[in-house]
Protein backbone atom coordinates (compact mmCIF):
# COMPACT_ATOMS: atom_id res chain seq x y z
CA UNK A 1 0.00 0.00 0.00
CA UNK A 2 1.15 3.74 -0.63
CA UNK A 3 2.76 5.06 1.97
CA UNK A 4 0.15 6.68 4.27
CA UNK A 5 2.16 10.12 4.80
CA UNK A 6 2.54 10.72 1.39
CA UNK A 7 -1.32 10.22 0.53
CA UNK A 8 -2.16 12.54 3.61
CA UNK A 9 0.43 15.43 2.66
CA UNK A 10 -0.40 15.24 -0.72
CA UNK A 11 -4.56 15.45 -0.24
CA UNK A 12 -3.88 18.31 1.87
CA UNK A 13 -1.45 19.81 -0.28
CA UNK A 14 -4.39 20.16 -2.89
CA UNK A 15 -7.18 21.13 0.12
CA UNK A 16 -6.73 21.98 3.85
CA UNK A 17 -9.40 19.52 5.49
CA UNK A 18 -10.32 18.80 9.07
CA UNK A 19 -9.92 15.16 9.72
CA UNK A 20 -12.97 13.58 8.67
CA UNK A 21 -13.23 15.36 5.11
CA UNK A 22 -9.71 14.32 5.03
CA UNK A 23 -11.12 10.92 5.10
CA UNK A 24 -13.50 11.19 2.43
CA UNK A 25 -11.30 12.92 0.18
CA UNK A 26 -8.72 10.31 0.35
CA UNK A 27 -11.19 7.24 0.03
CA UNK A 28 -12.52 9.27 -3.03
CA UNK A 29 -9.68 9.95 -4.65
CA UNK A 30 -8.13 6.06 -3.90
CA UNK A 31 -10.46 4.18 -3.31
CA UNK A 32 -11.07 1.99 0.06
CA UNK A 33 -9.82 -0.87 -1.91
CA UNK A 34 -6.39 0.91 -1.97
CA UNK A 35 -6.49 2.59 1.25
CA UNK A 36 -8.53 0.85 4.35
CA UNK A 37 -8.59 4.28 6.64
CA UNK A 38 -9.80 4.08 9.80
CA UNK A 39 -9.98 6.87 12.54
CA UNK A 40 -7.89 4.78 14.40
CA UNK A 41 -4.72 5.14 11.94
CA UNK A 42 -5.39 8.47 10.74
CA UNK A 43 -5.95 10.53 13.71
CA UNK A 44 -2.64 9.34 15.28
CA UNK A 45 -0.96 9.93 11.60
CA UNK A 46 -2.33 13.64 11.67
CA UNK A 47 -1.05 13.63 15.06
CA UNK A 48 2.20 13.00 14.35
CA UNK A 49 2.88 14.77 10.92
CA UNK A 50 1.71 17.84 13.39
CA UNK A 51 4.62 17.09 15.94
CA UNK A 52 7.03 16.44 13.36
CA UNK A 53 6.09 19.91 11.82
CA UNK A 54 4.95 18.72 8.22
CA UNK A 55 0.96 19.69 8.81
CA UNK A 56 -0.48 22.39 11.11
CA UNK A 57 -4.18 22.72 12.34
CA UNK A 58 -6.35 25.30 13.48
CA UNK A 59 -9.21 25.06 15.83
CA UNK A 60 -12.32 26.22 14.40
CA UNK A 61 -15.43 26.86 16.67
CA UNK A 62 -18.90 25.31 15.77
CA UNK A 63 -21.67 25.44 17.81
CA UNK A 64 -23.44 22.44 19.53
CA UNK A 65 -20.80 20.63 18.82
CA UNK A 66 -16.52 19.97 19.48
CA UNK A 67 -14.32 22.37 17.50
CA UNK A 68 -12.92 20.82 14.92
CA UNK A 69 -9.31 21.16 13.66
CA UNK A 70 -8.73 21.59 9.74
CA UNK A 71 -4.99 21.28 8.61
CA UNK A 72 -2.91 21.80 5.84
CA UNK A 73 0.47 21.74 4.67
CA UNK A 74 3.37 23.40 6.02
CA UNK A 75 6.82 24.35 3.97
CA UNK A 76 8.52 21.38 5.56
CA UNK A 77 5.38 19.12 5.20
CA UNK A 78 6.22 20.30 1.23
CA UNK A 79 9.61 19.12 1.36
CA UNK A 80 9.03 15.76 2.91
CA UNK A 81 5.79 15.10 0.73
CA UNK A 82 8.84 15.82 -2.63
CA UNK A 83 11.04 13.18 -0.30
CA UNK A 84 8.43 10.52 -0.46
CA UNK A 85 7.76 10.93 -4.24
CA UNK A 86 10.97 11.09 -5.38
CA UNK A 87 12.08 7.65 -3.39
CA UNK A 88 12.52 4.80 -5.60
CA UNK A 89 10.07 1.79 -5.34
CA UNK A 90 10.13 -0.86 -2.93
CA UNK A 91 10.29 -4.83 -3.45
CA UNK A 92 7.13 -4.90 -2.01
CA UNK A 93 5.34 -1.72 -3.68
CA UNK A 94 2.88 -2.06 -6.46
CA UNK A 95 0.93 -0.26 -9.55
CA UNK A 96 -0.84 2.04 -6.84
CA UNK A 97 2.16 2.39 -5.08
CA UNK A 98 3.33 4.14 -8.14
CA UNK A 99 0.42 5.78 -9.23
CA UNK A 100 0.07 7.28 -5.63
CA UNK A 101 3.38 9.02 -6.44
CA UNK A 102 3.20 9.93 -9.84
CA UNK A 103 0.21 11.74 -9.15
CA UNK A 104 2.93 14.23 -6.95
CA UNK A 105 5.79 13.87 -9.83
CA UNK A 106 5.45 17.87 -10.62
CA UNK A 107 7.19 18.29 -7.22
CA UNK A 108 10.18 16.40 -8.73
CA UNK A 109 13.16 17.09 -10.92
CA UNK A 110 12.65 14.78 -14.12
CA UNK A 111 15.90 13.20 -12.92
CA UNK A 112 14.46 12.22 -9.62
CA UNK A 113 11.07 10.93 -12.01
CA UNK A 114 13.80 9.34 -14.87
CA UNK A 115 14.82 7.23 -11.92
CA UNK A 116 12.08 5.92 -10.85
CA UNK A 117 10.03 5.47 -13.92
CA UNK A 118 13.16 4.01 -16.24
CA UNK A 119 13.45 0.56 -14.37
CA UNK A 120 9.87 0.32 -14.51
CA UNK A 121 9.43 0.84 -18.03
CA UNK A 122 12.14 -1.21 -18.98
CA UNK A 123 10.72 -4.19 -17.22
CA UNK A 124 7.00 -3.33 -18.91
CA UNK A 125 8.90 -2.93 -22.20
CA UNK A 126 10.36 -7.18 -21.79
CA UNK A 127 7.25 -7.93 -20.42
CA UNK A 128 5.32 -6.39 -23.37
CA UNK A 129 7.56 -8.31 -25.87
CA UNK A 130 7.31 -11.46 -24.07
CA UNK A 131 3.53 -11.63 -23.98
CA UNK A 132 3.75 -10.53 -27.84
CA UNK A 133 6.24 -13.60 -28.68
CA UNK A 134 3.59 -15.89 -26.66
CA UNK A 135 1.46 -14.64 -28.92
CA UNK A 136 2.58 -15.02 -31.98
CA UNK A 137 4.11 -19.10 -30.82
CA UNK A 138 1.20 -20.33 -29.52
CA UNK A 139 -2.09 -18.14 -30.52
CA UNK A 140 -2.78 -20.16 -32.90
CA UNK A 141 -3.18 -23.32 -30.59
CA UNK A 142 -5.43 -21.77 -28.14
CA UNK A 143 -8.77 -21.33 -27.51
CA UNK A 144 -10.61 -18.43 -28.19
CA UNK A 145 -11.33 -17.57 -24.44
CA UNK A 146 -7.95 -17.93 -23.48
CA UNK A 147 -6.64 -16.06 -26.16
CA UNK A 148 -9.02 -13.41 -25.15
CA UNK A 149 -7.34 -13.54 -21.58
CA UNK A 150 -3.68 -12.86 -23.49
CA UNK A 151 -5.22 -10.23 -26.08
CA UNK A 152 -6.48 -8.42 -23.00
CA UNK A 153 -3.33 -8.71 -21.16
CA UNK A 154 -1.22 -7.34 -24.10
CA UNK A 155 -3.16 -4.52 -24.90
CA UNK A 156 -2.89 -3.54 -20.92
CA UNK A 157 1.06 -3.79 -20.71
CA UNK A 158 1.34 -1.64 -23.41
CA UNK A 159 -0.91 0.92 -21.81
CA UNK A 160 0.88 0.80 -19.16
CA UNK A 161 4.47 1.54 -21.28
CA UNK A 162 2.52 4.02 -23.03
CA UNK A 163 1.93 5.90 -19.50
CA UNK A 164 5.70 5.52 -18.51
CA UNK A 165 7.10 6.48 -21.73
CA UNK A 166 4.33 10.08 -21.48
CA UNK A 167 5.93 10.48 -17.52
CA UNK A 168 9.47 10.30 -19.02
CA UNK A 169 8.56 12.39 -21.61
CA UNK A 170 6.72 15.24 -19.55
CA UNK A 171 8.40 18.37 -18.71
Amino acid sequence: MADLDLIILGSLLGMPAHGYQLKQNIELTYGKRYVNLSNSRLYPRLSKLEADGYIEGKREPQEKVPDRKTFHVTPAGIERLKELVATPLGPREDEFDFLARASFFGLITADERRKIIEPLYQAKVNELAEARKKREQFGQYMDKFSLAVLDYGIAAIGNTVEMYRKLLDAE
